[in-house]
């Protein structure tokens, strides 16, 4: 039994340790969705930051560095566009790619203030549905949106190792009843069972 147990320990916390390797070296730039540029699209986003990632199919990626786009997120219900924060510094062209560990090729930081479906729409000089937005986030905060799950298998672990487990002791059935068990009559081995 006692094996038993230290073997699920062991199993709980390699389980959490391959999450949030296997979390941390994935991809996560399009978690949220894909939208193609000039056509646009919905996506739906949860509340808080958001990482946009802009990519270019069938060029060399030098190109798709030097393709000038823009872009505006507006609620599907109406209202103003979210405000656009730069992952990187921006020049005249417009944005520019980040190269900051975490978030290469990040083109924008979005505030989101709620979640909900959001309609995005833009531009590029790119031909036309080659170039796309993808709505995601970085390694890091994708280990930390998975907090929920590793804290309790760590925890599940910690509280399985904790559980007493009976000590599965040889119990004599030679002794006579009344004599106790371990003392030896000789007196010169007290101690002798």
């Amino acid at each position: 039994m006692r094996w038993l147990k230290h073997t699920i320990s062991l199993v709980l916390i390699a389980a959490a340790a391959v999450i949030a390797l296997a979390t941390v070296f994935s991809d996560h730039s399009g978690d949220y969705g894909t939208v193609s540029l000039p056509q646009g699209g919905t996506v739906h986003l949860p509340k808080g930051t958001v990482t946009v990632y802009y990519r270019v199919q069938g060029g060399p990626s030098d190109d798709a560095q030097n393709t000038g786009f823009s872009f505006q997120v507006v609620p599907a219900q109406g209202g103003e566009p979210l405000p656009l924060g730069s992952t990187s510094e921006t020049s005249d062209n417009g944005l520019v790619r980040s190269e900051s560990i975490g978030d290469i090729g990040a083109a924008a930081k979005v505030k989101v203030p709620s979640a909900g479906s959001y309609v995005v729409s833009g531009s590029s000089t790119a031909a036309p549905g080659s170039a796309f937005l993808d709505f995601g986030t970085n390694a890091a905060t994708a280990v930390l949106h998975r907090w929920k799950l590793l804290a309790g298998l760590l925890f599940g672990a910690l509280v399985l190792s904790l559980i007493p487990v009976p000590r599965s002791g040889r119990r004599r059935h030679d002794e006579p009843a009344g004599e106790p068990v371990g003392w030896s009559s000789n007196p010169r081995a007290p101690y002798a069972g």
